[in-house]
């Protein structure tokens, strides 16, 4: 689908300028997109008769929420990595920097009067962030639980976002295929770095401090979800552009987030 290609970069570019800040990114990591899921909110939105401009509209809104949401999550990273004096501001940054993120998306949405579609952001928000509560509390009981709901997490704002819009087909095959492809991430950021957080959480449930043992268990989900996932996929009725990239999955994974602010 030619047009999903066009708007990924165009939307990409729009994202840029939309969210460069000289003074947080001299300070904090600089924001990043997660591709995958600009990906699949584009093909959820191509598939709409809305105009090219709420779309675009919709998808700039959206990605704005993602990134907001993302940063918010480094606040703990940033602690970790930063030990010593400034990390408090540096921390304090962070957050300033996801609210200031976060607030680019109701202006936009104001801009055309779309309150329903805010009402339904401001929802999503809170149901992901009520769900990163449970996981990272440890509420979960197993690490099925976790595991799902790390995919409300993933896949939430996709979700929300096609049932809005009215095309579910490539929402409902969006949250196993998010799912997948962060649990291979996860896999790869423990491989390298020595932890993560679904592998730590992961030990904590399991009471195993086998790194080894969590990723194979991991790696055994992921083959099950995959295999489910192909036959969802070429069952589908979706664009051949679409289903060759979510088939993509398959064959290789790159990271899902991309610096988008560069350097300089």
């Amino acid at each position: 689908m030619q047009s999903s290609r066009f708007d990924l970069e165009s939307i990409t570019e729009t994202i840029k300028s939309k969210i460069q800040h000289c003074y947080l990114n001299r300070y904090i990591d600089r924001p990043v997109i997660d591709h995958n899921k600009l990906f699949i909110l584009s093909s959820i939105l191509n598939e709409t008769i809305l105009s090219e401009k709420v779309k675009k509209k919709y998808l700039v809104t959206v990605m704005l929420v993602q990134i907001a949401l993302d940063t918010h999550d480094l606040v703990p990273e940033t602690n970790k990595r930063h030990e010593h004096k400034g990390s408090k501001e540096t921390k304090q940054l962070t957050v300033l920097a996801g609210d200031y993120y976060s607030g680019l998306y109701y202006f936009l949405l104001s801009e055309i009067d779309d309150f329903k579609m805010i009402k339904k952001l401001a929802a999503t928000i809170k149901e992901i962030n009520e769900y990163k509560m449970q996981l990272y509390y440890r509420e979960p009981n197993s690490l099925d639980d976790a595991i799902s709901l790390v995919k409300q997490i993933e896949s939430a704002l996709m979700v929300r976002v096609a049932e809005f819009v009215q095309e579910t087909r490539i929402g409902a095959i969006a949250s196993d295929w998010l799912l997948v492809g962060r649990l291979k991430d996860e896999i790869a950021i423990a491989k390298e770095a020595g932890s993560s957080t679904i592998v730590d959480i992961g030990k904590d449930l399991l009471q195993d401090k086998n790194d080894i043992s969590i990723i194979q268990k991991l790696e055994s989900i992921i083959e099950t979800k995959q295999s489910q996932l192909k036959i969802k996929i070429e069952q589908a009725t979706l664009d051949p552009y679409v289903k060759e990239n979510m088939g993509s999955i398959f064959r290789h994974r790159s990271t899902t987030k991309t610096s988008i602010v560069e350097e300089g």
